[in-house]
């Protein structure tokens, strides 16, 4: 589960880096084509969440939302493309609010690290605290309705997209060491009687 979560994070994570080079390189006709990338991103999230669900066994379904989050982000998409032109302005409103979630998500990433005593947790904490800022300044959006506005919101994307792939990646390394340290301390006779119970 923790690694299809980690390449879920990724894609997500790189599908923001994309978005952001597109805000940055298209700022004019970037309303109706955000609108349409976001429309497919939200398919494409529902398509991977409905696959997930379906490589879950017995024991993971009780814990997992994957069928209803991948319905409701399938129709979400869906409903963006039906109604684009109405969704123009509320798409502005919809990526500072994506900026705000992916810093709120590295937070709670450190909050994580820090639980399981890595020494770095700091450094996902002060991404998410950048990125938590910048997604405020997004939504308040002093700067108008201009091109500058289209490059600091690429730029936000971006660097969310990036921190987002430095810190799950330090997730999974730290996630892994503490299991080698607890497999480690577990006597020998023990990890066999767990595997024979298992059986």
């Amino acid at each position: 589960m923790i690694k299809q979560l980690k390449w879920s994070i990724i894609v997500m994570a790189i599908a923001y880096i994309v978005l952001g080079v597109v805000l940055i390189m298209y700022p004019s006709q970037v309303q109706k084509l955000i609108s349409y990338i976001l429309a497919f991103a939200l398919i494409a999230m529902g398509i991977v969440n409905l696959i997930q669900y379906t490589r879950l066994d017995t024991n993971q379904i009780v814990n997992s939302y994957d069928l209803v989050l991948g319905f409701s982000t399938m129709i979400g998409g869906i409903l963006i493309i039906i109604n684009v032109e109405r969704f123009e302005q509320l798409v502005l409103i919809v990526m500072g609010f994506m900026i705000l979630v992916s810093g709120v998500m590295k937070l709670q990433s450190s909050v994580n690290l820090m639980r399981l005593r890595s020494t770095n947790w700091q450094v996902p904490f002060a991404m998410a605290m950048i990125g938590i800022v910048y997604g405020i300044i997004m939504l308040i959006n002093p700067f108008g309705a201009g091109g500058f506005f289209f490059a600091m919101m690429g730029i936000g994307f971006i660097f969310s997209g990036i921190t987002d792939i430095i810190v799950s990646v330090m997730f999974s390394v730290r996630l892994k060491k503490v299991t080698d340290l607890i497999m480690a301390d577990t006597p020998a006779g023990t990890q066999g009687d767990s595997t024979a119970n298992n059986n």
